[in-house]
């Protein structure tokens, strides 16, 4: 342990002041089969590093100097692809710990339904303590994903397992989140498990409409994210960001594209 707060990236921890311009979501790799079919012999690791090499090395070229890596285990996470991306492009990259419960369970492992919360929790944090997979890589973030709407059992569950996590590692937690009511149950589920709305980041905000709950979520300290940044995008995302900022919210704001990957299963990627 350190006395000042450290990030911890693919390559080790760094000062947060060593960041600079972040992109708060993006992914490298994903694989959309499904989690009892996901297995890295899907694709050659070496052509997935020589595709999406030269993108990491333009984010660069353009000013980006940290990535956060978003896929999570049983979608595509890769610690040990991602540290090679790292250590070629000069650029700081942050991998997760965490399920993905969104996509009505399609990403989920099965243990992920039987076990408790807290087992999940001691998964997630072996992964933080002792490194992903056996690696010396260790997971920068939490990341989850529920559904829109109220939350299922099992995504009730990912939230609680997350937050504790949370409190043993101090690690924010990035949810894929499809709507605002969701958005204010898993704050409810923090609350009630003791942490603090600043833990949560509320991915895919923009997909919410009603920009009231953007501004409801901020009040309670959490981050609203405005991903999905591109060409036929740009000026709804500055209205929401001048819509925060016209409420004083505009602190509590992340931004990022998510702009893709590569697709394991397409040629090429």
């Amino acid at each position: 342990k350190t006395s000042q707060r450290q990030v911890m990236t693919v390559q080790g921890s760094v000062e947060p002041d060593k960041l600079g311009l972040t992109l708060t979501h993006e992914h490298v790799l994903v694989d959309f089969i499904g989690a009892d079919k996901v297995d890295r012999n899907r694709y050659d690791a070496d052509e997935v590093f020589r595709v999406a090499l030269p993108h990491v090395q333009r984010a660069k070229e353009l000013g980006c100097r940290t990535l956060v890596e978003c896929t999570p285990a049983y979608l595509g996470r890769d610690p040990a692809l991602l540290r090679r991306l790292a250590e070629a492009s000069g650029l700081h990259i942050l991998t997760n710990t965490g399920y993905y419960g969104a996509g009505k369970g399609k990403y989920l492992p099965a243990h992920a339904h039987s076990e408790s919360a807290d087992q999940l929790a001691v998964r997630w944090l072996r992964e933080w303590k002792d490194g992903i997979e056996g690696s010396s890589v260790r997971p920068g973030f939490i990341k989850i994903g529920v559904d829109a709407g109220k939350l299922s059992e099992v995504n009730r569950k990912l939230v609680q397992a997350a937050a504790r996590t949370h409190l043993q590692s101090g690690l924010t937690i990035a949810a894929h989140t499809g709507d605002g009511t969701a958005a204010m149950e898993e704050l409810k589920v923090l609350r009630d498990e003791g942490v603090h709305g600043s833990a949560l980041i509320w991915v895919h905000a923009q997909s919410e409409t009603d920009t009231a709950l953007h501004a409801r979520v901020a009040e309670q300290g959490a981050w609203v994210e405005f991903d999905g940044i591109g060409p036929q995008t740009v000026e709804r995302h500055v209205e929401l960001v001048k819509a925060m900022k016209s409420n004083g919210h505009l602190a509590r704001v992340l931004l990022s594209h998510d702009a893709g990957w590569y697709h394991v299963g397409e040629p090429g990627g």
